[in-house]
């Protein structure tokens, strides 16, 4: 199996990335490895691993020869499956996994189509919508924008995480800031107050399993978001409520497939959705220790069908993973 992570492995833009994104990137990556690693009968390959002298051919003489496209290409080939980890931003996430499916190689993760959908803040929001799904209202800047007061948020249209997303006190400061810095491929929500979790599903063929209810931890400083961490498991689910909203999530984005995050917002009216993430999130780094299972071992398990869809933990532990999320906005 090979293992690629886009950031780790030296993506061609991954050095645009904000330090807070890089680290998560390498320590999902390294969680990932791990409970791969514990598997018995997985192999798991890397590109660093595929890249020694005499490694499959794909010996690093011939390495340095090669574009990322055509190392990640071969790295590809020489190996059963792939499991991707890449932001969803400028359409990274889902050209790997159609490469990876043109390759004719197995892919662990979401179809290339969700991930399209699931990458863009607009297209979720209208297709969780039309499932029956509340979500927080997604506008463009030059849409009709509902009247009233109130915080507005501003964030890019494809973006991954907290990156660049950022807070205005009003309608008038959000459309001010996108005109005056000419920024493109932004939309607009209104800022909703409660408290921000998360969900990490395993998802297959429209239905899901809710592994985890995470608590998030986001801070707001010079009105913009810093992703700080998550208490996985951190949250109750009492009455069933984030349950049945991970069913919701499933049926109305059904190609979506194996591990699966979903960020949302509670408060005295109930829960809304705010994203959806076709990739490894967060609490992905917590989740085996939660759990006391192995998730990756869940994943591969989808190849044998709905049928090895796991049944939900019953007895779950919170489990703390932090976030450096302020240095350094965007490195050099």
């Amino acid at each position: 199996m090979f293992a690629f992570d886009y950031v780790t492995e030296g993506g061609p833009t991954a050095r645009a990335l904000p330090h807070a994104f890089t680290q998560q990137g390498s320590m999902l990556f390294d969680a990932l490895l791990a409970d791969l690693g514990a598997l018995p009968g997985v192999e798991v390959c890397t590109m660093a691993t595929l890249c020694r002298p005499g490694a499959g051919g794909l010996g690093a003489a011939n390495w340095a020869a090669q574009s990322f496209g055509e190392r990640f290409a071969a790295c590809v080939q020489a190996a059963d499956a792939v499991w991707p980890l890449a932001p969803e931003s400028e359409g990274l996430l889902e050209t790997l996994s159609r490469d990876i499916l043109r390759g004719k190689r197995i892919l662990l993760g979401s179809a290339p189509g969700a991930v399209r959908v699931a990458g863009s803040k607009l297209k979720v929001a209208r297709a969780l919508a039309d499932g029956g799904v509340a979500t927080v209202p997604t506008y463009r800047p030059h849409a009709s924008l509902p009247e009233g007061e109130g915080a507005w948020v501003v964030k890019p249209e494809d973006g991954a995480g907290c990156v660049d997303t950022r807070l205005f006190a009003d309608r008038a400061a959000a459309l001010a800031w996108i005109r005056t810095s000419a920024a493109q491929g932004y939309v607009l929500q209104p800022f909703v107050a409660g408290k921000l979790g998360s969900l990490s599903l395993i998802c297959c063929d429209g239905s899901a399993r809710l592994l985890a209810r995470n608590l998030e931890r986001v801070a707001v400083r010079d009105n913009r978001f810093h992703f700080l961490g998550s208490t996985v498991n951190g949250l109750s689910d009492a009455d069933g409520t984030l349950e049945r909203l991970a069913q919701q999530v499933a049926a109305a984005l059904p190609t979506l497939w194996g591990y699966v995050g979903v960020d949302i917002i509670l408060n005295e009216r109930g829960v809304m959705v705010l994203d959806v993430n076709p990739r490894l999130t967060a609490a992905y780094a917590g989740l085996h220790a939660s759990i006391g299972c192995n998730p990756a071992g869940l994943v591969i398990d989808l190849l044998k069908g709905p049928a090895a869809m796991p049944v939900t933990p019953s007895r779950c532990r919170p489990v703390s993973v932090d976030v450096d999320g302020f240095p350094g906005d965007v490195p050099a």
